[in-house]
């Protein structure tokens, strides 16, 4: 039995779940597997294996819903800041921690901007978020947390050493730009010294804020296990200290809404320049999803009965 296939949904086949009109709204981002490709032989061996039937294990002791459709259960990010702090689960705001830190300017920047850019721009929130890539604890400013890198996704850009005291000017400048489709990325990059590129074809962020809801704590390092697992079959595994471009960076990330879908993973692929944000993960479909989505030039969606929201950006 192929593996993708071994969790049992209660309630029913959530496939039955999507209708057509919801299979066409999601293919006006990315192309759907046909038929069954999505079970064609992507099975996991070794480790991979073992992970995957463990986390079966833990799975099935969670009560997880699955009697609502997932289709637009969440919200299109126009941007989203990724702060990281190297953990792994945070308190229950996890942005709003520390009022000195470079995530809470970001977060009441977003709370105070979001009504002047309604109408700007693909999407439909900006928010901040926090997670376990690694910050500079060689830096007495970030281990403060009034200084860090920030990621700014869908455009793959990194800003460095922003500081809080100066998040607000960077953003009022920066966003504008961003959402209006102002200025090239390459021109950015020349104008601006505090920009860089992000070198990763991919970012995987799965919740992990236990904090919140304990079945994202359970799921999430399951998920990221048989992750980087298959991603290592194919070359595209990076870890922390890894520096080659074009690899995939698998992160825990703060509470994203819907801990009842768990586990929630938010795929962000550069080319296409695309969010696939899945609820309902299991272990077991990771595989495919790595094969499928991560792994092609041309990727394609297997179980589009999971994605939550999807969007397909503007290239930029």
């Amino acid at each position: 039995m192929a593996f993708f296939n071994i969790f049992k949904h209660k309630g029913g086949d959530e496939a039955s779940q999507l209708t057509t009109k919801g299979r066409e709204e999601i293919s006006q981002s990315i192309k759907l597997c046909k038929g069954d490709d999505a079970a064609d032989q992507h099975d996991c061996s070794g480790d991979c294996k073992t992970e995957i039937e463990e986390g079966k294990q833990a799975f099935a002791k969670l009560k997880i819903e699955h009697e609502t459709p997932l289709l637009n259960s969440s919200k299109i990010p126009k941007i989203r800041f990724v702060v990281p702090t190297s953990q792994i689960n945070w308190q229950h705001d996890a942005c709003l921690e520390d009022p000195k830190s470079v995530q809470y300017k970001i977060s009441e920047w977003c709370d105070n901007n979001s009504d002047k850019f309604s109408n700007t721009g693909t999407g439909k929130t900006l928010n901040c978020a926090v997670s376990s890539l690694p910050k500079d604890i060689m830096d007495i400013e970030v281990m403060r947390g009034t200084k860090n890198n920030v990621l700014v996704l869908p455009y793959f850009i990194w800003l460095n050493d922003l500081k809080s005291d100066d998040v607000k000017a960077t953003l009022d400048d920066l966003v504008p730009d961003l959402l209006n489709n102002a200025i090239s990325k390459e021109k950015l990059l020349e104008t601006r010294p505090n920009i860089s590129a992000a070198r990763e074809r991919a970012f995987v962020f799965i919740c992990s804020h236990t904090t919140r809801d304990k079945r994202c704590g359970i799921t999430a390092p399951y998920l990221k296990k048989v992750f980087d697992s298959k991603l290592q079959e194919h070359g595209l595994y990076r870890d922390n200290s890894d520096y080659r471009p074009d690899g995939v960076k698998i992160a825990f990330v703060n509470h994203v809404g819907g801990h009842k879908f768990a586990a929630n993973a938010q795929i962000y692929l550069k080319n296409p320049n695309t969010l696939i944000w899945l609820g309902r993960v299991t272990p077991g479909i990771v595989p495919s999803v790595v094969e499928h989505l991560i792994v092609p030039e041309e990727p394609t969606l297997p179980f589009p009965e999971k994605v939550r929201c999807i969007k397909k950006y503007e290239s930029w």
